[in-house]
C-alpha cells in the first residue's frame, strides 16, 4: 500500500516540476515557472530529486522506470536552466 503512495507522490512532484517548465518552454505562460523559482533557484531541483527518491521507493515495474526517467529528465533540465541563469 505504501509503495503506491510513494508512486503517487513521485507523479505529483513530476507534474509540479514538469508543467511550469513545459508552459515556459512553449512561450505560453511564464508565471508558474517564476513562482517555482521565486522560492529558491534550486527548489525545482530539490523537488525533482525528491521525486526520484519517491519513485525508487514506490511501485515496481514500468511505472517505476517511467517515473525515475521523467524525474531525472526534469532534474537535468532544471540544472541546465539554473546553470544558465548563474552564468548571466
Amino acid at each position: 500500500m505504501y509503495k503506491k503512495c510513494f508512486a503517487c507522490i513521485s507523479a505529483g512532484l513530476l507534474l509540479l516540476t514538469m508543467l511550469p517548465l513545459t508552459l515556459a518552454a512553449i512561450h505560453w505562460f511564464h508565471t508558474p515557472l517564476e513562482l517555482l523559482l521565486s522560492f529558491h533557484l534550486h527548489f525545482p531541483c530539490f523537488l525533482s530529486g525528491a521525486g526520484i527518491v519517491a519513485a525508487l521507493i514506490g511501485a515496481k515495474g514500468d511505472l517505476k522506470f517511467n517515473l525515475v526517467l521523467f524525474n531525472v529528465l526534469t532534474l537535468s533540465l532544471y540544472l541546465i536552466f539554473s546553470t544558465n541563469l548563474h552564468s548571466l
